[in-house]
């Protein structure tokens, strides 16, 4: 199985799709992403049901990763008081669950899309920025890089979102 990789905060997140279509996160990359360095999942009383062993390939060959369904991601992450979890914590209770409440649904391909496009007007001002004053090429420099990390991530997002359109 070679699962998807979503980035998020720099950090990579191995995907994977079980019978149902359904996403699978991989525990190690989530836990790495939220600074968690216990990694065991009886330390988090996730869902047994929710709880896949896949073999994977890691930069040691194949190894048997342990996947975990999005409910238990939820868990994990609602858990914490860590600042990478209150981060997504915020988006979710700031953004997903109001927008929801106000329309009946979240659009996270809509979101995406106008997230690319923010990223991409940033960084057309940035450029333009550094172009008129060389003191703020070396911060140019650094923006330039992020908006790259940043529109790369959405681009996959997106990729992902319609690929799972395509299957249903």
């Amino acid at each position: 199985m070679n699962p998807a990789i979503l980035n998020f905060n720099e950090h990579g997140v191995r995907i994977a799709f079980d019978a149902n279509n359904e996403p699978l996160f991989c525990l190690a990359d989530v836990c790495g992403v939220l600074g968690i360095k216990n990694q065991n999942p009886k330390r988090f009383n996730l869902d047994a049901g929710g709880l896949h062993k896949m073999s994977s390939p890691t930069t040691s060959g194949v190894q048997s990763l342990t996947f975990i369904s999005e409910e238990n991601l939820y868990r994990i992450i609602f858990r914490s008081n860590k600042k990478e979890a209150l981060n997504f914590q915020d988006w979710v209770f700031k953004d997903v669950l109001p927008t929801i409440r106000k329309t009946g649904s979240y659009s996270a391909r809509q979101t995406a899309y106008e997230e690319l496009n923010r990223l991409c007007m940033q960084e057309k001002v940035s450029k333009d920025k550094g172009t008129f004053h060389s003191l703020g090429m070396h911060r140019r420099k650094h923006e330039k890089h992020l908006n790259a990390v940043r529109i790369e991530t959405c681009k996959a997002n997106l990729q992902i979102a319609f690929e799972g359109l395509h299957h249903d």
